[in-house]
């Protein structure tokens, strides 16, 4: 398994299942999150497959964006979704889960919103990560957890 395939599983697979399994992810104001998470947990699971059935690109996560070129088209920008409706739930654990898998993917560099925001054509996806980021933070009484992981974003 190649470096950048346990990438993706430590950061993603790993977020994403622990978000599925809290149990404030069952309410029903989070069954939006609780699909987006299956779906994006369910192709990450048919990509790793895939990977396996061709070692030459067994490439998971992309290289940093400066190696771009080398890596194949698989990228973090796409898993994105399920992490901003976790920041949106009410749930802290759920909210810094999230906060944690976006500052690493950020730190490494496998997630860098230079893409155009597939939501808003006229903005690049590192605006809405901004935006979702600084929103997770509801006045003095945002949870302890949820502002230092705002603050490690």
């Amino acid at each position: 398994m190649k470096q950048n395939t346990k990438t993706k599983e430590m950061f993603i697979i790993r977020a994403l299942e622990k978000i599925l399994k809290d149990k404030d992810v069952r309410r029903k104001d989070n069954a939006e999150l609780k699909k987006a998470c299956e779906s994006a947990l369910g192709e990450i699971k048919k990509e790793l497959k895939d990977d396996e059935k061709n070692e030459e690109t067994s490439y998971a996560l992309p290289l940093p964006k400066d190696n771009a070129e080398l890596s194949t088209n698989i990228a973090a920008e796409k898993y994105f979704e399920p992490f901003e409706l976790a920041c949106k739930s009410k749930s802290a654990k759920i909210i810094v889960t999230s906060l944690d898998c976006i500052q690493k993917l950020i730190a490494y560099g496998h997630l860098t919103g230079n893409v155009v925001d597939p939501k808003h054509e006229d903005k690049l996806l590192i605006d809405r990560i901004v935006e979702t980021i600084c929103k997770c933070f509801t006045g003095e009484y945002t949870d302890e957890n949820v502002q230092l992981q705002i603050i490690k974003v």
